[in-house]
Protein backbone atom coordinates (compact mmCIF):
# COMPACT_ATOMS: atom_id res chain seq x y z
CA UNK A 1 0.00 0.00 0.00
CA UNK A 2 2.63 2.28 0.92
CA UNK A 3 4.22 1.46 -2.36
CA UNK A 4 1.13 2.38 -4.02
CA UNK A 5 0.71 5.54 -2.67
CA UNK A 6 4.20 6.98 -3.20
CA UNK A 7 3.83 6.37 -6.99
CA UNK A 8 0.31 8.15 -6.75
CA UNK A 9 2.68 10.73 -5.50
CA UNK A 10 5.23 10.44 -7.65
CA UNK A 11 3.08 11.33 -10.57
CA UNK A 12 1.25 14.32 -9.48
CA UNK A 13 4.47 15.75 -8.73
CA UNK A 14 5.82 15.10 -12.39
CA UNK A 15 2.18 16.49 -13.44
CA UNK A 16 2.68 19.46 -11.70
CA UNK A 17 6.13 19.73 -13.03
CA UNK A 18 4.99 19.06 -16.10
CA UNK A 19 2.04 21.27 -16.37
CA UNK A 20 2.17 23.97 -13.74
CA UNK A 21 3.16 26.94 -15.64
CA UNK A 22 0.74 25.96 -17.92
CA UNK A 23 -2.07 25.95 -15.55
CA UNK A 24 -0.85 29.02 -13.81
CA UNK A 25 -1.27 30.84 -16.95
CA UNK A 26 -5.08 29.31 -17.47
CA UNK A 27 -5.99 30.62 -14.14
CA UNK A 28 -4.75 34.05 -14.42
CA UNK A 29 -7.54 34.57 -17.34
CA UNK A 30 -9.81 34.99 -13.96
CA UNK A 31 -7.64 36.01 -11.44
CA UNK A 32 -5.55 39.35 -10.69
CA UNK A 33 -1.99 38.37 -10.06
CA UNK A 34 0.42 35.55 -10.82
CA UNK A 35 0.91 34.53 -6.98
CA UNK A 36 -3.44 34.15 -6.69
CA UNK A 37 -3.33 32.11 -10.06
CA UNK A 38 -0.47 29.51 -8.50
CA UNK A 39 -2.69 29.47 -5.40
CA UNK A 40 -5.62 28.60 -7.60
CA UNK A 41 -3.16 25.42 -9.03
CA UNK A 42 -2.26 24.28 -5.94
CA UNK A 43 -5.65 24.48 -4.58
CA UNK A 44 -6.60 22.39 -7.55
CA UNK A 45 -3.67 19.98 -6.75
CA UNK A 46 -4.51 19.58 -3.34
CA UNK A 47 -8.36 18.78 -4.51
CA UNK A 48 -7.17 16.39 -6.38
CA UNK A 49 -5.29 14.77 -4.59
CA UNK A 50 -7.66 14.16 -1.75
CA UNK A 51 -10.50 13.06 -4.25
CA UNK A 52 -11.02 9.39 -3.80
CA UNK A 53 -12.10 9.14 -7.61
CA UNK A 54 -9.87 7.44 -9.78
CA UNK A 55 -8.76 9.70 -12.67
CA UNK A 56 -7.35 7.52 -15.37
CA UNK A 57 -4.37 7.68 -17.67
CA UNK A 58 -5.64 10.97 -18.91
CA UNK A 59 -6.09 13.27 -16.07
CA UNK A 60 -4.30 16.63 -17.49
CA UNK A 61 -7.73 17.80 -19.03
CA UNK A 62 -9.27 17.08 -15.01
CA UNK A 63 -6.29 19.42 -13.92
CA UNK A 64 -7.60 21.84 -16.03
CA UNK A 65 -11.18 21.74 -14.90
CA UNK A 66 -9.89 21.70 -11.50
CA UNK A 67 -7.86 24.87 -11.71
CA UNK A 68 -10.59 26.83 -13.48
CA UNK A 69 -13.02 25.87 -10.92
CA UNK A 70 -10.49 26.86 -7.85
CA UNK A 71 -9.42 30.09 -9.88
CA UNK A 72 -13.54 30.62 -9.85
CA UNK A 73 -13.40 30.44 -6.12
CA UNK A 74 -10.65 32.04 -5.43
CA UNK A 75 -12.46 34.83 -7.33
CA UNK A 76 -15.55 34.98 -5.68
CA UNK A 77 -13.85 34.98 -2.22
CA UNK A 78 -11.96 37.98 -3.63
CA UNK A 79 -15.02 39.62 -4.74
CA UNK A 80 -16.77 39.05 -1.59
CA UNK A 81 -14.07 40.52 0.56
CA UNK A 82 -13.99 44.04 -2.20
CA UNK A 83 -17.93 44.35 -1.61
CA UNK A 84 -17.35 44.19 1.88
CA UNK A 85 -14.43 46.87 1.84
CA UNK A 86 -16.11 48.95 -0.40
CA UNK A 87 -12.93 50.19 -1.75
CA UNK A 88 -11.86 49.54 -5.57
CA UNK A 89 -8.26 51.23 -4.79
CA UNK A 90 -6.96 47.84 -3.42
CA UNK A 91 -7.31 46.09 -7.08
CA UNK A 92 -3.72 45.24 -8.08
CA UNK A 93 -2.50 46.51 -11.56
CA UNK A 94 -2.56 43.80 -14.10
CA UNK A 95 0.58 41.71 -14.05
CA UNK A 96 2.66 40.65 -17.21
CA UNK A 97 0.55 37.49 -18.80
CA UNK A 98 4.50 36.32 -20.47
CA UNK A 99 7.58 35.80 -18.66
CA UNK A 100 9.82 35.24 -21.40
CA UNK A 101 10.60 38.44 -23.40
CA UNK A 102 9.19 38.44 -26.59
CA UNK A 103 11.13 40.55 -29.28
CA UNK A 104 10.24 43.57 -27.56
CA UNK A 105 8.36 44.93 -24.78
CA UNK A 106 6.15 46.65 -27.17
CA UNK A 107 4.85 43.89 -28.78
CA UNK A 108 4.49 41.74 -25.86
CA UNK A 109 2.33 44.45 -24.18
CA UNK A 110 0.19 44.13 -27.82
CA UNK A 111 -0.26 40.62 -27.53
CA UNK A 112 -1.48 40.40 -23.66
CA UNK A 113 -3.80 43.50 -24.73
CA UNK A 114 -5.22 41.35 -27.66
CA UNK A 115 -5.41 37.80 -25.63
CA UNK A 116 -7.60 39.89 -23.04
CA UNK A 117 -9.79 41.68 -25.53
CA UNK A 118 -10.71 38.52 -26.27
CA UNK A 119 -14.04 36.85 -25.33
CA UNK A 120 -13.85 33.94 -22.00
CA UNK A 121 -14.40 31.16 -24.22
CA UNK A 122 -11.73 31.54 -26.68
CA UNK A 123 -9.44 32.72 -24.22
CA UNK A 124 -9.94 29.67 -22.47
CA UNK A 125 -9.77 28.14 -26.33
CA UNK A 126 -6.00 29.02 -26.95
CA UNK A 127 -4.69 28.85 -23.55
CA UNK A 128 -5.29 25.44 -23.13
CA UNK A 129 -4.35 24.84 -27.11
CA UNK A 130 -1.05 26.61 -27.19
CA UNK A 131 0.60 26.72 -23.79
CA UNK A 132 -1.54 23.49 -21.60
CA UNK A 133 -0.73 21.81 -25.22
CA UNK A 134 -4.23 20.12 -24.98
CA UNK A 135 -5.57 18.08 -28.17
CA UNK A 136 -9.42 19.83 -29.25
CA UNK A 137 -10.56 16.50 -27.70
CA UNK A 138 -9.24 17.18 -24.32
CA UNK A 139 -10.14 20.83 -24.92
CA UNK A 140 -13.65 19.80 -25.35
CA UNK A 141 -13.71 17.35 -22.16
CA UNK A 142 -12.19 20.21 -20.00
CA UNK A 143 -14.74 22.62 -21.23
CA UNK A 144 -17.74 19.98 -21.46
CA UNK A 145 -18.13 21.21 -25.06
CA UNK A 146 -17.47 19.14 -28.52
CA UNK A 147 -14.28 19.05 -29.75
CA UNK A 148 -15.85 20.80 -33.12
CA UNK A 149 -16.65 23.57 -31.09
CA UNK A 150 -13.20 24.05 -29.27
CA UNK A 151 -11.67 24.20 -32.08
CA UNK A 152 -13.90 26.68 -33.75
CA UNK A 153 -13.30 28.63 -31.17
CA UNK A 154 -9.66 28.47 -31.71
CA UNK A 155 -10.41 29.84 -35.26
CA UNK A 156 -12.21 32.87 -34.48
CA UNK A 157 -9.32 33.59 -31.21
CA UNK A 158 -7.12 33.50 -33.95
CA UNK A 159 -8.40 35.34 -36.67
CA UNK A 160 -9.45 37.72 -33.68
CA UNK A 161 -5.71 37.91 -32.17
CA UNK A 162 -4.90 39.15 -35.90
CA UNK A 163 -7.38 41.82 -36.56
CA UNK A 164 -6.85 43.29 -32.62
CA UNK A 165 -3.10 43.14 -33.67
CA UNK A 166 -3.22 44.58 -36.98
CA UNK A 167 -5.46 46.93 -35.16
CA UNK A 168 -2.74 48.14 -32.88
CA UNK A 169 -0.13 48.31 -35.17
CA UNK A 170 -2.29 50.47 -37.70
CA UNK A 171 -2.84 53.18 -34.50
CA UNK A 172 0.66 53.32 -33.42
Amino acid sequence: MLLEKNTVKENWEQLYDEHAAALVLYARQWLRSASDAEDAVQDAFVRLLKSPREFGDRPVPLLYQAVKWAALDRLRREDRLERRQEAASFLEPAEALFEKALESNERREQLEVAIRLLPEPQREVITLHIWGNLSFREIGQTLGISQNTAASRYRYALRNLGASLNKQEMTA
